[in-house]
C-alpha cells in the first residue's frame, strides 16, 4: 500500500532536485513527515525561510519511523526512506516562505 509523504529542503535545491531527484544524506537516508508544514519545521529550524516541501508517494512497508528527533519540539514522528528518489516519483512541490 502507498502512502503519500513529505520532504522539506531549502528552496535553492529545487533545480538539483529537479535533475536528480531527492537524494539521500551522508547518513543514507531521506527523511520525511507525514504534513508539509511538519517537514517544513526540520527545515526552518537551520534558519531557512524560504522553504521547498516535496510530496511522494512511496510504499509504506519501505518507510521507517525515526526516533533521532525531540517529538515534543517537532509536534511530530519524522520516517526515513532508503533510496532516493526519482524526480519523477515527486507528485507535489510546496513552496513556503516563513518571516523572522
Amino acid at each position: 500500500m502507498t502512502k503519500i509523504y513529505y520532504h522539506a529542503t531549502p528552496f535553492e535545491n529545487l533545480e538539483s532536485i529537479l535533475e536528480k531527484g531527492i537524494r539521500r544524506g551522508c547518513d543514507g537516508v531521506v527523511y520525511l513527515t507525514e504534513k508539509p508544514e511538519e517537514a517544513a519545521r526540520f527545515v526552518a529550524i537551520r534558519g531557512h525561510m524560504k522553504i521547498l516541501v516535496l510530496g511522494v508517494e512511496l510504499e509504506e512497508d519501505m518507510v521507517s519511523e525515526s526516533f533521532d528527533h525531540n517529538y515534543l519540539f517537532f509536534k511530530c514522528n519524522a520516517y526515513t526512506y532508503p533510496e532516493d528518489i526519482p524526480a519523477n516519483e515527486i507528485t507535489e512541490l510546496i513552496s513556503l516562505k516563513y518571516e523572522r
